[in-house]
């Protein structure tokens, strides 16, 4: 009877112990890792709740449910049983946050996030751990590009060994790809976020921008100090990945590209005055060939939130033969590898066949191309760094970019390190 008892007091003592946590007390925003708990009570259920405030003062939340059966739970190997997701992947309880407020906007990260973890049982919480996840790495040094006509801020590594160099293209919104750029950095390049409209000295729209801007930064780059090699990468999202394959074609200055819901044509310019208002690049001066936008009524959103996507479609189908060829990029002449990344349920524009234009063409005249296309299915057109809530891309005022969050969850973690390992590569082999 002794013994029996020893054993009861053995599982007493186990029950009412606090848990302990296995994970790195400080990991970068955009680095995955691994969640182990140990000293749960054995035979029941436990919730896993994560909590983290974003930039805008936001608190966002997410929760899993887990059957404990021997007094452990290692979230990258066990399935919940409930709860915001049903995957063993510990990074899928940060992308699954909601907010817990009504906000409808994106998750904004913080210069240095403070992610709480608390687990419960049905009556109490039993423990709780904190992570600390920095945006990149604290040593990365940002300074204004110093170029007499060009806007843009540069990113640079710790330490002082020469480095890759990257130039990171935004969007139509006109807002430079700063927070891409400082991950970059973080991840061992001198990265430059360029952006070329919508300041002091640069066309005011997104209509007839030089394309020699991106080979004047990436020049500018090839001469600075910190930077290794004699070509310079390209990034860009949307009309970014656009410019990027554009410029890629162009010059000898840059090697690899990669390209976010990016288009292998050229389109016409984006202005909020102007129905028709031209090219978006022009290049030694001369318009690029585009494809215009279609005269349909029926196919332009009258009223926020905006819904390009049968804008688009109508348009390519519009245009003749002749049209989709001349503004169709050669992205054979790219210099160096090409990674193309879409979701299939892009609302902004059709990403997915856009891009396909890009690789049937470095099929059919690459011979020695190196290219993927990485198309993820429920992914809309707001693809982006990972391991940050994904919720509330679906519509960021004034546009519809489509997708669900579980969508945006695989496409972010999926692609970012094919992106950084395209970009380390620079040249072609």
């Amino acid at each position: 009877m002794g013994a029996i008892g020893g054993c009861v007091d053995d599982v007493t003592a186990d029950d009412e112990r606090e848990p302990t946590f296995d994970h790195p007390d400080t990991v970068p925003i955009d680095d995955p890792f691994t969640l182990e708990i140990g000293g749960l009570p054995t035979d029941t259920d436990v919730e896993v709740v994560a909590t983290v405030e974003d930039g805008r003062g936001v608190s966002w939340s997410a929760s899993a449910t887990y059957d404990v059966t021997d007094g452990t739970i290692d979230l990258d190997a066990d399935v919940p049983i409930a709860g915001d997701y049903d995957v063993a992947d510990t990074m899928r309880l940060i992308q699954h946050m909601e907010p817990a407020t009504d906000s409808r906007a994106p998750y904004v990260p913080r210069p240095e996030e403070r992610l709480s973890v608390e687990v419960a049982t049905d009556e109490a919480v039993v423990g709780s751990t904190t992570v600390t996840r920095p945006f990149g790495d604290p040593g990365v040094t940002a300074t204004e590009f110093d170029h007499e006509r060009l806007v843009g801020e540069v990113f640079e590594p710790p330490g002082t060994e020469p480095a890759p160099a990257v130039v990171a293209l935004h969007g139509s919104r006109g807002e430079p790809a700063t927070g891409m750029a400082r991950l970059l950095a973080s991840n061992g390049f001198v990265a430059l976020a360029l952006q070329y409209f919508g300041a002091d000295g640069l066309p005011s729209e997104l209509v007839e921008v030089p394309v020699e801007f991106v080979d004047e930064a990436a020049s500018w780059l090839l001469e600075h100090e910190r930077v290794a090699g004699s070509q310079v990468g390209l990034i860009g999202g949307s009309k970014g990945g656009e410019l990027a394959l554009l410029a890629g074609s162009q010059f000898d200055s840059i090697g690899a590209v990669v390209g976010i819901s990016a288009s292998g044509v050229a389109w016409e310019g984006v202005s909020m005055t102007d129905v028709s208002p031209g090219p978006s690049w022009t290049l030694e001066g001369e318009p690029v060939p585009y494809v215009p936008y279609a005269d349909d009524p029926s196919v332009r959103d009258r009223s926020p939130p905006f819904e390009f996507e049968p804008l688009y479609v109508a348009s390519f189908d519009a245009a003749s033969d002749e049209e989709i060829d001349d503004a169709t990029i050669p992205v054979e002449e790219i210099d160096g590898p090409v990674l193309l990344v879409s979701g299939g349920a892009d609302r902004l524009w059709n990403a997915v066949e856009l891009s396909a234009v890009a690789i049937d063409r470095l099929e059919a005249h690459g011979d020695d191309a190196e290219y993927d296309h990485l198309v993820f299915e429920d992914a809309g057109h707001a693809i982006q760094f990972p391991y940050v809530p994904t919720a509330n891309r679906r519509v960021i005022r004034p546009y519809v970019l489509g997708g669900t969050p579980a969508g945006y969850a695989e496409a972010d973690a999926e692609h970012w390190p094919r992106a950084l390992e395209t970009l380390r590569r620079r040249e072609r082999s």
